[in-house]
């Protein structure tokens, strides 16, 4: 059930009365919730419901092992590979089989191996990082065992078990286990967070997917160089209107429930650098591989090579969480690599000032780079990719004075420029927005989504990161 359709809508709306009419019973809310999570997974794949109660199942019953036992080493090794089984069985092997069978084969080994069939079940991503986080919070002591139930519930909550953000098991299972009700905020901040996020979603994402994305990296050999770089270009803003529209929209229902969510975008193209960026971009990501990854490889208290080595992991491990592809593995190599190069930068000629033209080639050029990065991401194999960056290198200058495509490029390098301005423009607009009466709220509200809709290409727009 796609969460920007009607049937989803008119559900939620259901769920939402009865909820908070429930309101002075939290346990009969939460209750609620967990039903409701689950039948929300079940409606996508009755197997990926049985698969995340299996697992949820198994982390509960880990969190009161090391609790009880104080066993921390054996019940982060015991998370460790029940975490790696869970992805191998259904994400990687999967998605891996017909190769490592044909190589199998190549190498005159008879061996039939078994057949899997199974969809990634759903939000398989999300909730064992929630799973990795419980676990690490009651082994660091910053949280008490939840009952089984409140398990459940922060691992499956269906609002972002989908597209995220992280919930760290100490800001989200207080959230759960209070036993003071629940207060509903004030309602126009949630739902100007929801127009927002059906603009993002209807109308940029879906118009840039439509006009420059697909037609062009459904089929690049028959695309001109300036075509893909456009393409290029246009993906770029693609995924961050898909990816954080989305996570607008959850934010929002959850916060329609009482829940608050931790941020996950905050302007990532006004980043001057790649560390900068990683700061805006999925944050809740970046934090996750920075306390889970980066920091008990040592982080940067074993030296500079050290550090650097440390971060090249990290991203490496990050390109291979988002798929199985080669592709996904240079990816994150590339951003690791960055990283790295960014690292002896500023240990061996650190920045002292940065003036505005300074701050705008800085931009630039960290632009650039992730929009490189970001074809591999795209691209659906290796080769492909390799050809799309080939074709773009021959673009002529006297090419550019006669191709169609000119404007467009134009238009979103202008864009790029007043993307500081028109994202100051959006908070303030925000702000204000949220100060306008209850009584008169719905008028500019409805005016707002005609307009959107009214220019928005038919049909749901998909999620993007539901793939990963």
């Amino acid at each position: 059930m796609n969460m920007l359709s009607l049937t989803f809508g008119y559900f939620f709306l259901l769920f939402f009365l009865l909820y908070w009419l429930l309101n002075p019973w939290h346990r009969l809310q939460n209750s609620l919730l967990l039903l409701v999570s689950y039948a929300f997974v079940s409606y996508f794949s009755l197997s990926s419901a049985l698969i995340l109660l299996t697992y949820s199942l198994l982390i509960y019953v880990l969190g009161r092992f090391i609790h009880t036992s104080n066993k921390t080493k054996t019940g982060y090794t015991l998370l460790t590979l029940l975490t790696i089984a869970f992805f191998i069985a259904f994400k990687y092997y999967p998605a891996s089989r017909e190769s490592l069978q044909l190589a199998l084969s190549q190498a005159n080994i008879q061996l039939d191996l078994p057949l899997m069939d199974i969809v990634v079940p759903l939000g398989l991503s999300f909730y064992i990082f929630h799973s990795v986080s419980y676990i690490v919070s009651i082994a660091k002591k910053e949280v008490q065992p939840a009952t089984g139930l409140n398990v459940l519930l922060y691992i499956s909550f269906f609002p972002n078990i989908v597209s995220g953000p992280i919930n760290r098991a100490s800001h989200f299972l207080p959230q759960i286990s209070t036993t003071q009700p629940r207060r509903l905020p004030n309602v126009q901040r949630p739902l100007c967070l929801l127009a927002l996020a059906i603009a993002k979603l209807f109308l940029c994402s879906a118009w840039l997917a439509d006009r420059f994305v697909t037609p062009v990296f459904d089929s690049p050999e028959n695309a001109t160089s300036l075509q893909l770089l456009v393409a290029v270009y246009a993906y770029a803003w693609q995924i961050y209107f898909n990816f954080s529209g989305y996570t607008d929209l959850v934010t929002a229902l959850a916060a329609l429930l009482g829940f608050s969510l931790p941020v996950n975008f905050n302007a990532p193209y006004r980043a001057q650098n790649l560390q900068a960026f990683w700061g805006r971009w999925h944050i809740s990501l970046s934090l996750f591989i920075r306390d889970y990854i980066y920091i008990p490889l040592g982080g940067n208290r074993r030296g500079l090579l050290r550090k650097n080595l440390n971060l090249l992991i990290a991203m490496v491990l990050s390109g291979i969480w988002h798929g199985t592809g080669v592709t996904f593995i240079i990816w994150g190599a590339l951003h690791g690599a960055g990283l790295v190069l960014l690292s002896y930068k500023n240990h061996f000629f650190p920045t002292h000032y940065c003036g505005p033209i300074r701050t705008l080639l800085s931009r630039l050029l960290t632009f650039h780079f992730i929009c490189f990065t970001w074809i591999f991401f795209r691209a659906t194999d290796l080769t492909t990719a390799w050809m799309i960056i080939t074709s773009i290198s021959k673009l002529s200058f006297s090419s550019l004075l006669t191709a169609t495509e000119t404007p467009y490029l134009v238009a979103f390098l202008i864009f790029f420029s007043m993307y500081p301005q028109l994202d100051s423009l959006k908070i303030k607009l925000g702000a204000l927005a949220c100060r306008i009466p209850w009584l008169w709220f719905p008028v500019p509200l409805a005016l707002f989504l005609t307009v959107v809709f009214f220019f928005s290409p038919a049909g749901l727009p998909g999620f993007i990161y539901a793939n990963f």
